[in-house]
């Protein structure tokens, strides 16, 4: 018979996710030791195996979790949107939940190709949807481009957005609205734009 689980159970598996996120992004998962993320918790390393049966487990959960949450929020359903809409849109998003779960998107940036081959597998999978997400935008704004380049666009998007959270502060002179407006404005149409007076 399998044991019950406590009420707080996913509550208290999430804030071992947050610490072992945040040990991660500060130390690097290779130097982070499952006693330092239990000592964070102010939990017992032995209890920290009744939710994770390793670090390996542990980076692979919160990865797992980050991505799908970021993935459900870009596809969160809307009113019908016109394609520069519908990129800002995602552009936002994307940072948002960048910025609210700064730790854990540093992890997914630097700490995937510790993880097993099967885990990682699931793991590039997940990441391999978010940019499939914003190759479509992309796709439905220049219906006619050459589909080669789709990915490629894509992905240098996503190298800016990624790269995003680890120098933006939102309590700078670019407010976060402004940032985004920025970001769709730099890619679509490039930084040295024609004068609007030009012909």
């Amino acid at each position: 018979m399998s044991r019950e689980q406590a009420a707080d159970y996913q509550d208290k598996k999430n804030a071992i996710m947050d610490a072992a996120a945040a040990l991660f992004a500060e130390m690097g998962y290779p130097n982070a030791k499952l006693l330092d993320v239990a000592k964070a918790c102010g939990a017992s390393k032995s209890m920290l195996y009744h939710y994770f049966a390793s670090k390996d487990d542990l980076l692979f959960a919160l990865l797992n979790e980050h991505l799908q949450a970021t993935i459900d929020a870009l596809q969160q359903p809307g009113p019908a949107l016109a394609p520069e809409q519908k990129l800002r849109q995602l552009i936002e998003v994307y940072t948002q939940k960048s910025t609210q779960t700064r730790t854990r998107h540093i992890v997914a940036m630097n700490d995937v190709k510790y993880l097993p081959p099967a885990q990682q597998k699931g793991v590039i999978q997940l990441e391999r949807r978010i940019i499939q997400i914003f190759e479509a935008a992309l796709a439905a704004l220049n219906p006619r481009g050459e589909t080669r380049f789709i990915t490629p666009n894509a992905m240098l998007l996503m190298g800016m957005l990624n790269w995003t959270e680890l120098w933006y502060k939102p309590s700078g002179p670019i407010k976060p609205a402004e940032l985004c407006d920025h970001i769709q404005d730099l890619f679509l149409h490039g930084f040295l734009k024609k004068p609007a007076s030009a012909s």
